[in-house]
This record gives C-alpha cells, sequence and structure tokens, in this order.
C-alpha cells in the first residue's frame, strides 16, 4: 500500500447531527484561512453537508461534486480527470487498490484545478451487496491533498450501508483536520529550522522566472512536507510576478516528482542523473524553451590515397528497405564532439582505419526520426592513413574500398527497390560532392560560455580574381 495511507478499521458512528462531525475541521481551516473542496462518492455529499453546515462555512468552501464510481462520472470530473481509471478491475483486491490510485489522483489534480488549499476525494464501497464476490464488507479511500498529504484505507465490520457512509464521512472530516493542524504546525516551526534542511534552493535567473533544485542528500524529504514547501513558494512566487520556474530533482528524490505534477508541473527533460520539470506561472502560454529537439549524426567519405571511398555494410539497419546496402561509415556524435571527432572515432570504432580531417562537404537537415528528433547529418571528408580494415563485427557485416566507378555501377534510382548490395541515389549524391566539390573549412574560435573551443565552419574564399 501506498505508505501516504494508513489502514484503519471503522469505528461505530450513529447518525445524527452534520455539524458536529466537521466542528473541528471547520475551526482549524478557519483559523489559518485555507479552504477546501470535496469529491466523494460513497458518502453521497455527507462530507461536503457538514462543511456546510458550519456557521461561517463560505469563509473555507469552494466546491466539490458527488460522482458514483470514476466510469460514470466524465461529464461532471472531465475526460481527463478518469484517465486510466476507467477500466474494470479483475477481482476485489485490484478493486481495492485501485481507490487509492483513484482518490489520490482526484484529490491532487481537482485541488490544483479548483486553486483550493485543500482537497478531500472519497471513493469505495458501503453495501449490503458489491460487484465482486471476494468483497463481503464496505470499504472505503480517503485521500486529503494539500500542504500536507495523507490518506487513509478504511475497512468496515460490517456492509450496513447507512452507517458505513456516516462512519466514512467521520474519518475524512477527522482525516482533514489532522492535515490542517499539522500543516499550521509546520509552517510554526519553518523559521526556526537550520537553511541547510530547506526542501530545495532557489536562484532567480534573469528572464523573470526562477530555477529551483532539490539538493542531491541522504535524507530525500517526504513527499507531503515537499508538496507543502512547494505549494507555499508557488504563491509566493506569483504574489512577486515570478514567470518561469524550473524545478530540477535528482534521480535519488525522485518520489517527489509525483507532487511536482500535482502542483502544475511538466516534465522538460530527464538524464540519467536528473529530472527537469517546468511550470509556467503567468495565464498567457508558456514561451520556455523546449528541450533539445535535433540529433547530430556525422558521415564519413574517408578516401585512401588511391582515391577509393570507405564502404561499409551495417549489420542491422535502422530501416529495413537499407537492409545490405553499401553505405559510409558513421553515427550519432556524444556530448562534446565536434563533427570531425565524431566522425575519426565511428570511422575507427567501425572499420579500424585511422583518419584525418579535410574538410566538411555538405549538411543534411531531416525532422521524424526516432522519439521525434529532427536529425542533421554532416558529412565530412577524411584521408585515411593507412588501407588495412578491421571491422567490428557487431556493428559491421562488411567493409570495402571502391572506386568512385564502382559505387555509381551500384546504384538504384527505383525508390521502391531493397538496397540489399546497392548504394542508394543520396549517398552518390553525398560522395560525389565531397568527391568533386568545394569543402567547408573549420576554424577554432573562443568560446563565449568558456571550455572547450568552438568550430566556426565558412565556405573557402573565392581564389583573387587576376587584374
Amino acid at each position: 500500500m501506498d505508505p501516504l495511507f494508513r489502514h484503519v478499521v471503522l469505528p461505530s458512528v450513529q447518525p445524527g447531527l452534520l455539524a458536529p462531525l466537521a466542528q473541528k475541521a471547520a475551526e482549524a481551516l478557519k483559523a489559518s484561512k485555507q479552504t477546501v473542496a470535496v469529491f466523494e462518492a460513497t458518502t453521497a455529499g455527507l462530507i461536503q453537508a457538514a462543511l456546510q453546515a458550519v456557521p461561517g462555512a463560505s469563509a473555507y468552501s469552494t466546491c466539490g461534486a458527488v460522482s458514483y464510481s470514476p466510469s460514470k462520472s466524465a461529464a461532471v470530473l472531465g475526460v481527463e480527470a478518469i484517465g486510466a481509471y476507467n477500466s474494470k478491475p479483475t477481482d476485489g483486491a485490484a478493486y481495492k487498490e485501485s481507490k487509492n490510485l483513484w482518490t489520490q489522483s482526484l484529490a491532487r489534480g481537482k485541488r490544483l484545478e479548483i486553486g483550493s488549499t485543500w482537497c478531500i476525494s472519497e471513493s469505495g464501497a458501503c453495501g449490503p451487496t458489491f460487484n465482486y464476490p471476494d468483497v463481503t464488507k464496505g470499504f472505503t479511500s480517503i485521500f486529503v491533498s494539500g500542504p500536507v498529504e495523507k490518506g487513509l484505507f478504511v475497512e468496515s465490520p460490517h456492509n450496513d450501508r447507512e452507517l458505513n457512509m456516516w462512519g466514512y464521512t467521520k474519518l475524512a472530516l477527522d482525516l482533514l483536520e489532522e492535515c490542517v493542524q499539522e500543516a499550521a504546525s509546520l509552517s510554526l516551526k519553518r523559521p526556526a529550522e537550520d537553511a541547510a534542511s530547506q526542501m530545495f534552493s532557489v536562484k532567480e535567473d534573469r528572464f523573470g522566472g526562477v530555477e529551483v533544485e532539490v539538493p542531491e542528500s541522504s535524507a530525500t524529504p517526504s513527499a507531503a512536507a515537499f508538496d507543502g514547501d512547494l505549494r507555499r513558494a508557488l504563491v509566493s512566487w506569483q504574489a512577486a510576478g515570478k514567470q518561469g520556474v524550473w524545478l530540477k530533482i535528482p534521480l535519488c528524490a525522485g518520489s517527489l516528482v509525483g507532487s511536482a505534477v500535482a502542483n502544475g508541473f511538466a516534465f522538460h527533460h530527464a538524464k540519467p542523473e536528473y529530472v527537469l520539470l517546468t511550470r509556467w506561472l503567468p495565464e498567457t502560454p508558456s514561451p520556455l524553451p523546449k528541450y533539445s529537439f535535433t540529433q547530430i549524426g556525422v558521415g564519413g567519405v574517408v578516401v585512401n590515397t588511391k582515391g577509393e571511398v570507405l564502404m561499409v555494410k551495417e549489420r542491422v539497419s535502422p530501416l529495413a528497405q537499407f537492409q545490405g546496402s553499401w553505405k559510409l561509415a558513421g553515427g550519432l556524435a556524444d556530448a562534446g564532439e565536434d563533427f570531425a571527432e565524431t566522425v575519426a572515432r565511428e570511422v575507427r570504432e567501425e572499420t579500424g582505419v585511422q583518419a584525418s580531417l579535410v574538410g566538411v562537404a555538405s549538411l543534411r537537415h531531416s525532422h521524424g526520426f526516432r522519439f521525434g528528433q529532427g536529425d542533421i547529418y554532416v558529412l565530412v571528408k577524411l584521408l585515411a592513413e593507412k588501407d588495412e580494415i578491421q571491422i567490428d563485427p557487431h556493428e559491421l557485416q562488411d567493409a570495402q574500398w571502391m572506386s568512385f566507378e564502382k559505387i555509381e555501377s551500384l546504384v538504384t534510382y527505383d525508390p521502391k527497390e531493397l538496397l540489399d548490395g546497392k548504394v542508394s541515389e543520396n549517398n552518390l549524391k553525398m560522395i560525389s560532392n565531397a568527391l568533386f566539390g568545394s569543402l567547408i573549412e573549420g576554424t577554432l574560435i573562443p568560446n563565449s560560455r568558456g571550455g572547450k573551443a568552438s568550430v566556426l565552419y565558412t565556405a573557402p574564399k573565392p581564389a583573387a580574381s587576376a587584374m
């Protein structure tokens, strides 16, 4: 069971006056000047009714709904809220477990959508009959989302419908009061805590936003405590007119990602050691830059002293149509590599041939590659130091030196023809340009961000005209 949920047995609660059930929760809400939204199912509106029965309820009331089941609630809760919870569980155990997932997701999502401080979500079964033969007594799941998050999974000793409804209502309101009081206690303690114990560091950027980072430490904060700090920070940033928020969560604190998403953050990108999320605070469309969406591939027209070109056959081609075709050696650039470094490494790893840069021959820009990435393919001309080939059998079937005439003889111009043993028309064009066209020259220039020098690629200067 999710650690945010406690497993409890339903206490005996007799039907009676509503206001006493909610009195403590209502007083805590009014004292903290906070608001609540209520989404209930088996309690059929009793939670909301009890809160409304306390004088002064307008100070903390927002809105809510009674929905019998996720599958019948799309019109009220929204299709997005229903999501994956529209499918029928296979048995009673799965049915009960699904309720914890449902109430947690609904409470978090609706709290964010409504803008209330707190949201209660409740869903279960009261009896006297049930949809699964292995469920014979009432149960419910209750989740409170807010600055503190807690849940209850409640099992009843009976299947008396009305008694269960009243018992669930009492537990839900008691849980709300517990969360509000705990949040108030944490708020009082926070200023006295050492700065090193803060959940995250904050740095303002040059564009009116903030960069937030959860530190890598052995003591990962609880999702509930993190959620409370993040929620308060968001209110503060909005009041200060901040705009974009960048939130970096290390892998060791991955359990906090759900809280960030519940507070309106969306994934920007992920690395092996962290995930970065963003949220745009204004109501306008977000102009925050997207993560890199273009990959760099480099191919090598490697030429030996005879003017022959190194051609290879991949062991497995990315597309079936190209299986067994002759192509140029090359591959994707690693971070920090220049074009020449990438292609020299790929040629060496695949064929054992050492080669040095002559110049950049051409560049192809394509779209719709793996994971929707764009692709920039840079063709580089290289001069081989020797002719000996030693292929990597994990990468290649074969590698050969070929004259331009032989390459031409293997070209197919039929786009429907399989390329096994052939050369594509596009490869011929690129090879021809590298052998007979002008090359782009690379010049090292200082990197304005420091570190490794940049390479500026320019067309060759035209020869001075004769006078």
